[in-house]
């Protein structure tokens, strides 16, 4: 079961939760490639190796209402899918069919729809990094500045799907590496994913202790097929390498994760 996956190629896929949004198909479409959604990212990445090679199979992919098993029930998912020439796509199965977008902030986050998604960061308009001018609250009540960082008044700081999208989409757009190197980019790339990043307790699901949270972190470099994450426990970065283990090989090879902080 794969929730995120990079190939040699450098093409990567992950899904995230599309809860009461995404419909699986429950016929059989002889017309179309009929997979599992639990098949999805390993069949993309096995047969893909650019991102318009995967648009193209997408088309031609009929998504079936079919468990892995009756004890794992299908996971409601939508998918972003990036190459190494750094643009994006998402795909969404919904009763309107398979959905394929263009994604131009490079951002995905959980239910709703992607193009809710980006027409919500319209209501944005106003926010900026860079600092507001003075101004006045009629005519006598004259408004200046206290502090840095207030010209993102009004981006939102709750947990909501759609409020950690306009909220990682801002820091994404005005994050930028120093240096132009492995590490700058890694250490860049968990400072903006943890700008919404979950603790624990602060979204219950059902009392008294069961809530959402980040279990892990992860980000890909594509051009080298490197898998970099962290755990909610172990804030240390860990690296995988996939061009260091046999590509040709046809047993699975697992690497123990890394939990614990000391």
């Amino acid at each position: 079961m794969f929730y995120d996956a990079v190939n040699e190629k450098g093409l990567a896929m992950g899904g995230l939760n599309f809860q009461d949004y995404a419909v699986y198909s429950n016929d059989i479409d002889d017309s179309k490639n009929n997979i599992c959604e639990f098949e999805f990212i390993p069949y993309i990445l096995g047969k893909c190796d650019t991102l318009e090679e995967a648009r193209k199979e997408i088309e031609g992919i009929n998504l079936l209402n079919e468990s892995f098993s009756k004890n794992l029930p299908l996971s409601p998912l939508h998918w972003m899918l990036a190459d190494t020439t750094g643009k994006s796509i998402v795909v969404e199965a919904t009763k309107d069919g398979l959905n394929v977008y263009d994604n131009p902030v490079g951002i995905l986050t959980n239910s709703p729809n992607f193009d809710l998604q980006l027409f919500n960061l319209n209501n944005y308009l106003k926010v900026s990094n860079r600092e507001p001018e003075t101004s006045s609250l009629g005519k006598d009540v004259p408004l200046n500045l206290y502090s840095r960082g207030m010209g993102g008044i009004g981006l939102p700081g709750d947990y909501s799907s759609m409020s950690r999208f306009v909220k990682a989409v801002f820091v994404k757009e005005n994050s930028y590496v120093v240096s132009d190197d492995e590490v700058s980019g890694v250490n860049q790339f968990f400072h903006i994913l943890g700008s919404v990043e979950q603790p624990k307790g602060c979204t219950l699901i059902t009392d008294p202790d069961k809530y959402e949270y980040t279990i892990y972190s992860s980000c890909m470099d594509l051009d080298e097929s490197i898998y970099y994450y962290k755990t909610y426990d172990n804030f240390s970065i860990s690296k995988v390498a996939l061009k260091d283990y046999d590509l040709d090989g046809k047993d699975l090879t697992f690497i123990p994760l890394n939990k614990e902080t000391f």
